[in-house]
This record gives C-alpha cells, structure tokens and sequence, in this order.
C-alpha cells in the first residue's frame, strides 16, 4: 500500500514538474497563425510556485501576452510566389470575352509575415472562333462604318476635368442618356488605308485627313466612351482582320474612304507621337 501511495505521489510530482517547465513556445512546439486561442503553454511564473498562461500566435504580439521565446522560437516567414503562369484561353469562342492567369504560392505566411500578394489576374480577350455565316457577328461589322477623329483629339476623354461621370453630371448623364458605364479598357489595332475620297486631300483647314493616303498603315484606338454595350462593349466599326471595311472622317464632309485590318483587335493605346494615331466615336 505504501509502496502504492509512493508511486501515484512520484507521478504526480512528474506531471506538475513537467507542465512547470513548458515556459515558452519551443518546449511546446508550438507557432500558430493568426488568432488561436489554443495555441498557449504554461510555465512558472517569476518567484512564484503558480503556473502562468502564454500564446504563441501572432495576435500576442497586439494583445502583449506571448511566451518569452515567441520571436525567436516562432519567427515571420513572408509568403513567396512563384512566376506568372500563360493566360488561359479566353472564355468566349466568338466576340469578347475574358481570360485569366495565376501564379503558384511556392511558400504561404506564416507566424504574422508577409500576406502573399496578388495571385490572380483577369484580363479581356476576344475569341475569333466565329463562323462566318450571313446573321454572323464579324457580317455586320463588315457592313459598319468607323468614324475616326485625331487621336490627340482623344485625351480630354481621360480628364476627370470633363468626366460625365463626376458629381451631378452622373446623374445627368444617366437621365439623357441610355448609355452605361464602361469599365472596359480601351483596345487597338493598326490599318492599311486602301482608299480614300478626294475630299480628304482638298480639305485645306484639317491637314490630318490629308495623311490619309492609300498604303498608308494607321493605329485606330477604342476607347470606354464610344464603346457601345447593344454591340457586345465595342466600338462601331472597329474592322474585321484582314478584310476591308469603311471608314469616315469625322466632321469633315466628303472625307471617307476603305481600309484593311493588319493587325487583331489587343489591349492597347495608340502613341500619336510615334504612329498616325485615331480614335472611334
């Protein structure tokens, strides 16, 4: 019996011992994310037979309560990423649509470091998988005209100055007019002009449409304000690839002409200081 007695006191002295000496977070192994109230050890407090409680997750650094090894023992570990991944294939076999790329998260956070950034992005595309049949999409826009203006004529287009979309003007804006907002970015490509009307070259007030001679390869941009959403958040008369449509120079009379698509439709903003540059309206 005593030697019973002897034995359940030794083990109890073990157990107490033990629970003593768990002082911080590397005798317990333990380093916990964010808020976890488990994540805790016990030790002894400073000249004192009782236990005290302490955390090792990284809200005991707020709430001033972690054990004393807590930043040596648990240390940041910032998340790392990998490299972009290739863009997925857009969502939409004809017309526009969306598409999208990741990167992999080689090393997640940990212990309060740095969150992982940016992981996921999308982005517009446009699928040219169409059948070319009379009721097609690319049939009508073979049928359009594009007005074009300047591209420097462009840039007010951009001013908060002149938004439509600033204070009351919303509102007007959305009273008088059935458009919507387009939160689109704007998209380009270039042109062979391959006819244009004499109208263009006598025009003596407007020297810009006098650039427009046959042969002549042009940027033409799309931007939100003329995109139009009945047209699937385009631009009229925006071209076909490699096929001839019509153009129409805007606010000059008698300036038209034709002109082939080089270039797909990509995300893009035409450069007049480098290119004959043009914008739809």
């Amino acid at each position: 019996m005593q030697l019973l007695v002897f034995a359940t006191v030794t083990a109890l002295v073990i157990v107490m011992f033990s629970c003593n000496v768990q002082a911080g977070c590397k005798e317990s192994r333990l380093c916990c994310d964010d808020k976890n109230i488990t994540c805790r050890a016990k030790g002894p407090r400073m000249n004192s037979p009782k236990s005290r409680i302490c955390f090792c997750d990284e809200t005991c650094l707020k709430l001033g309560d972690c054990c004393r090894d807590y930043q040596q023992f648990c240390k940041a570990v910032d998340c790392v990423l990998g490299d972009w991944e290739p863009w997925s294939t857009c969502d939409k076999e004809c017309g526009w649509g969306k598409k999208s790329r990741k990167r992999p998260i080689l090393r997640p956070r940990q212990n309060g470091g740095k969150a992982c950034a940016t992981s996921e992005e999308k982005s517009y595309c446009y699928g040219w998988n169409c059948i070319k049949t009379r009721h097609s999409h690319g049939h009508h826009e073979l049928q359009e005209t594009g007005k074009i203006i300047p591209a420097m004529y462009g840039t007010w287009r951009k001013d908060k100055k002149y938004s439509p979309f600033a204070d009351i003007r919303r509102n007007l804006f959305f009273h008088y007019s059935a458009n919507q907002i387009v939160t689109r970015p704007p998209y380009c490509a270039r042109f062979e002009v391959s006819h244009s009307s004499r109208s263009c070259m006598a025009s003596k007030s407007r020297q810009w449409s006098r650039q427009l001679t046959k042969g002549t390869t042009v940027c033409v941009e799309c931007q939100g304000f003329a995109m139009k959403h009945k047209l699937g958040v385009r631009c009229k008369g925006h071209g076909v690839y490699l096929q001839e449509t019509r153009w129409d120079a805007f606010t000059i009379p008698g300036c038209h002409g034709k002109w082939v698509m080089k270039t797909k439709h990509e995300e893009c903003t035409c450069d007049p200081e480098h290119e004959l540059s043009f914008i739809l309206v």
